[in-house]
């Protein structure tokens, strides 16, 4: 069973970042590792800084009605187009403006975040619009070390998340903080595009 992009209608949001070859490989990497999804018979799901919204849902048209999907963004324009893509594919997403996963107290089975992994001064990770969607911070890791602490509390005993990651983000130094959390990884999928070597890995206990 394939995991087909999901259409998505972006030109009442110019300030919502437009799906690029990160969320391809992330829509990828759900596709190859949906048995293992599936197996897990996930009941909550949520999707960090959804942006445009097709990955949460992709998730949702491979898990249809036997989940609740969740999104959470900073950006209120996306949490409108994550809404409105769900719509458009016949899925329903309940988006909520925040950042990470802060104001949720259950745990997720699954949780999807393509995170800003672009290296960056520290201080755009501050900027407004478009840059809040790339803008790393130093190694591009500043939004990524600040989710990763929160993993363990926010993941449930049989929960799985998924992050897409950079090479420049030191995936390895990553390795060892899960290790770390007391949690377990593997890679799912890496892509060589120009200017960019990404990652896809899944982390549960």
């Amino acid at each position: 069973m394939g995991l087909p992009t999901p259409l998505y209608d972006l030109k009442d949001f110019p300030d919502v970042y437009e799906p690029s070859e990160d969320s391809h490989l992330f829509l990828d990497a759900l596709e190859a590792d949906q048995e293992s999804i599936l197996a897990r018979s996930p009941k909550l799901a949520c999707e960090i800084g959804s942006g445009s919204g097709i990955l949460i849902t992709g998730l949702a048209q491979l898990l249809k009605n036997s989940c609740a999907y969740f999104s959470t963004d900073i950006n209120f324009s996306a949490c409108r187009a994550t809404a409105k893509t769900a719509l458009i594919n016949n899925s329903y997403v309940e988006s909520v403006a925040m950042d990470l996963l802060g104001m949720f107290r259950s745990p997720f089975d699954v949780i999807l975040f393509n995170p800003p992994y672009v290296v960056t001064e520290s201080d755009e990770i501050m900027g407004r619009g478009l840059d809040r969607a790339y803008a790393g911070g130093c190694g591009g890791r500043e939004i990524i070390d600040k989710f990763l602490a929160t993993l363990p509390s926010m993941l449930s005993e049989n929960g799985v998340c998924y992050l897409l990651l950079l090479k420049e983000n030191n995936v390895e130094d990553i390795k060892e903080k899960i290790r770390g959390l007391g949690l377990k990884g593997r890679m799912v999928l890496e892509r060589k595009i120009p200017g960019e070597h990404l990652f896809v890995f899944k982390y549960f206990r």
